[in-house]
């Protein structure tokens, strides 16, 4: 064989063995998400490539809810879930050995958000203090729509157990509601936008900015034992999920794109639908504030220290 082919060949193998090398050295990880906008520093960070460039191979899995995602987590069939706090904290009181990794959407200063907004219709509420003995639809009871719900209309001296709290699912909210069988809805987008498109409606509270401005609403978690095993996979994580954040700030087009995509979005609202605010930090004060909520409502019947739960990145 002439000498220089001999040497091409050789370089071409020695390339094809490094990328053999480089694509069975990627660490696999089993990631749940919601199916929400909650969800975008993920989705985003695989879309984009962030995951597979810190070396790990995602396979995202969608779940209904925290509530059914963590279950999931406890079993082992999954690495990290992107979890609601109240579900979080609910499961760790429980007994789930778990550790927040990073945080997912954070609640807004000042309206609007994309959390709850109690809404009602502009002909029959006319303040917030006429909702005692109404009938107000929250997708869960004791969720965390309920929560920061209860925690608003005591804010406006309303007592929560003189309120007729109605379960309905956000996608089923808005009919009731303009056709008179409920009285208000605490309602998320894009639903929200959806219902106060017709004109017809007013929101009378943004309850988790009422209640708890810039606090974390969700989180990624996984379990503690998974954590100790695999800290640098952790931190890979933690920066992939990070750098989506940072690219959904500076890219509001693509990220509406994937968004739409993600959520199954009419595209008539995809440019006017809110996108959460998503955070690079665990706020770990503003968690112990929803922690002593949970407390006096509760939802929760002893303190956790927050402070052992929430990962370092090395």
């Amino acid at each position: 064989m002439n000498p220089a082919w001999r040497f091409l060949h050789a370089v071409a193998f020695l390339v094809s063995v490094l990328a053999f090398q480089q694509a069975s050295a990627q660490e696999k990880l089993r990631v749940g998400v919601l199916p929400f906008s909650e969800s975008l520093a993920a989705v985003i960070a695989d879309k984009r490539g962030f995951f597979e460039e810190e070396g790990l191979s995602v396979v995202l899995t969608r779940f209904d809810s925290g509530a059914i995602a963590v279950p999931v987590l406890q079993s082992g069939r999954i690495d990290v879930v992107l979890s609601n706090t109240v579900a979080t904290l609910q499961a760790v009181e429980q007994g789930l050995d778990a550790m927040v990794l990073a945080p997912g959407a954070i609640v807004a200063s000042s309206p609007p958000d994309t959390t709850t907004a109690l809404i009602a219709r502009k002909d029959s509420i006319k303040s917030i203090k006429e909702l005692e003995g109404r009938r107000i639809a929250v997708n869960v009871i004791n969720s965390s729509a309920w929560l920061h719900a209860v925690a608003a209309l005591e804010n406006h001296g309303i007592d929560h157990t003189k309120v007729r709290f109605t379960e309905v699912p956000f996608p089923q909210m808005n009919d009731p509601l303009l056709n008179g069988q409920l009285d208000a809805v605490l309602q998320v987008e894009p639903f929200r936008s959806a219902l106060m498109a017709t004109g017809r409606t007013e929101v009378l509270s943004w309850t988790y900015v009422e209640t708890a401005p810039n606090t974390d609403v969700t989180q990624y978690i996984a379990l503690k034992p998974w954590v100790e095993a695999h800290r640098d996979v952790a931190a890979r994580f933690v920066r992939a999920v990070t750098r989506g954040v940072e690219f959904a700030a500076a890219n509001e087009s693509v990220t509406r794109d994937i968004n739409r995509q993600f959520t199954n979005l009419n595209p008539e609202l995809a440019d006017r639908v809110l996108l959460p605010r998503l955070g690079t930090r665990v706020n770990l004060n503003d968690l112990t504030h929803t922690m002593e909520m949970m407390h006096k409502y509760g939802l929760l019947k002893a303190s956790i220290d927050l402070s052992t739960r929430v990962f370092k990145a090395p």
